[in-house]
């Protein structure tokens, strides 16, 4: 909708300041309406169903909401299919990143993060592109049409060919059975080796205070229920690391809003970059800001591995640095870029907000995977993408708001940046509780995997007896 949100003012017969409100403000809360219970109900449901046929489903009852938006006239039938559009981004990110953390190690998740995120990033941008270039050409309404018939088609693909992969088949307990490290037999009780968690002396006495016995709803797939959510979720929010991921959620994502529901128009009516002359400067620029946000993404992917293997700190020092370091090439691209700008100013302003903006993500979603249980991953993503969705429904209403306060949009877009530095100063403080927390998770997962085999073992036991 962005780079036609002026087009689409004009079909509805609104205002600057409906179009703010309603299109940028409105529209945006649309999203968090359902995308934020979606996210808690899927993400919860993935921790005990198939997650394959969950995310095929969520996928398809958004995008064909999406479909039926080429065939709306009215401002009330295009908020309800923006509404339901926003169940399918909801519902999705927790069953994804579920899904990852039982295919991938915990060194391999930032990179893997990473891939994630290049693909949204490229979908984001593809989709202002495909905006952009058809809008002024053919109407707002076919981009719509253009996007959810792929998507569609992907999610057909995915509920009829992709299985569930075990659960926790990726934890260093589980893979380190796999090696031989852990012996099958009834004197498996002794501690186990996990060596990428060397910790200080203070770490292993906090650590030696958890009790393995404990939260046994978190481990224990047998056990089901509300009771078991109400456990997992007690859990979770006893995790330091857990708690700092879900701050920096809302306040991360009001530069994306901005970014996503107003920049183009913005560069377009406020800056005197068209989208319709022969360059189409606007698109250009979101375009450009994308390619950096794809190499940021890499950075964030690539250099948080590499960071996670000398310590597993180091990736929090890189997020949260780049977080805050985000911030400046935003605020130079909304004040001091114009149509009169060179296109050398314009794109490397616009890279250098895309690299910075796009390294703390898969940083953050790796972090996430590594300090919760695999039985509990569903409803931890679910729990994370509903703060996130405070940020994405809600910010571009608080900075609607601020537009009609503050008496124009820039005073108020460069308000709504100072979020990526909350949020990458809470990024910055995971450094000093990731540690813990991580060697936590595998603690209780390798508890529960030993007390698992011990109950095994004494039915085994119990046949033999018998027999």
């Amino acid at each position: 909708m962005s780079p036609n949100l002026s087009a689409i003012a004009d079909d509805f017969g609104f205002d600057a300041l409906q179009r703010d409100k309603k299109l940028g403000g409105d529209i945006a809360l649309a999203f968090f309406v359902l995308g934020a219970p979606a996210s808690f109900v899927v993400g919860s449901l993935a921790d005990s169903f198939n997650r394959p046929k969950l995310f095929a489903w969520t996928v398809g009852i958004g995008e064909g909401a999406c479909l039926a938006t080429y065939w709306t006239t009215t401002y009330p039938q295009l908020y309800v299919c923006r509404a339901v559009t926003g169940f399918s981004l909801g519902g999705a990110l927790p069953l994804i990143y579920s899904v990852l953390g039982d295919l991938f190690a915990a060194d391999e998740r930032h990179s893997v993060s990473a891939v994630v995120g290049i693909g949204t990033g490229l979908g984001i941008s593809l989709g202002q592109a495909i905006a952009g270039f058809l809008g002024p050409a053919f109407g707002w309404r076919l981009p719509f049409l253009v996007v959810s018939i792929p998507a569609l088609l992907c999610a057909a693909g995915v509920l009829l060919a992709v299985d569930d992969p075990e659960r926790g088949s990726m934890e260093e307990a589980v893979r380190g059975q796999q090696l031989g490290i852990l012996q099958a037999n009834d004197n498996t009780a002794s501690s186990v080796e996990m060596t990428p968690f060397e910790l200080t002396d203070t770490e292993q006495t906090m650590l030696s205070e958890v009790n393995p016995g404990t939260d046994d709803s978190a481990t224990n797939p047998s056990t089901k229920g509300l009771q078991a959510h109400w456990m997992t979720f007690k859990t979770l929010l006893s995790t330091p690391t857990f708690v700092l991921m879900l701050m920096q959620g809302a306040p991360g994502c009001l530069p994306w809003g901005v970014i996503n529901s107003y920049l183009n128009d913005f560069l377009s009516e406020n800056r005197g970059m068209s989208v319709e002359n022969r360059f189409q400067f606007a698109t250009l620029t979101i375009l450009i800001f994308g390619v950096g946000n794809f190499l940021g993404l890499i950075l964030g992917g690539g250099g948080g591995m590499y960071l996670y293997r000398r310590d597993k700190r180091y990736p929090a020092l890189l997020a949260g640095s780049m977080a805050v370091a985000a911030c400046f090439p935003l605020w130079v691209l909304l004040n001091d870029v114009d149509s009169s700008s060179s296109f050398l100013k314009i794109g490397s302003v616009s890279i250098f907000a895309g690299i910075t903006s796009g390294s703390t993500g898969p940083i953050v979603k790796a972090t996430l995977q590594n300090v919760t249980l695999p039985q509990s991953r569903g409803q931890a993503f679910a729990l994370f993408n509903t703060f996130d969705d405070f940020g994405r429904g809600l910010g571009p209403v608080f900075v609607a708001m601020l537009i009609e306060r503050m008496g124009g949009r820039t005073p108020a877009f460069n308000v709504g940046v100072l979020g990526w530095m909350v949020c990458g100063v809470l990024n910055l403080c995971v450094f000093w509780t990731v540690a813990v927390d991580e060697g936590q998770m595998q603690f209780r997962f390798t508890s529960s995997l030993r007390r698992r085999r011990s109950e095994q073992s004494s039915v085994d036991d119990s046949d033999r007896v018998i027999v």
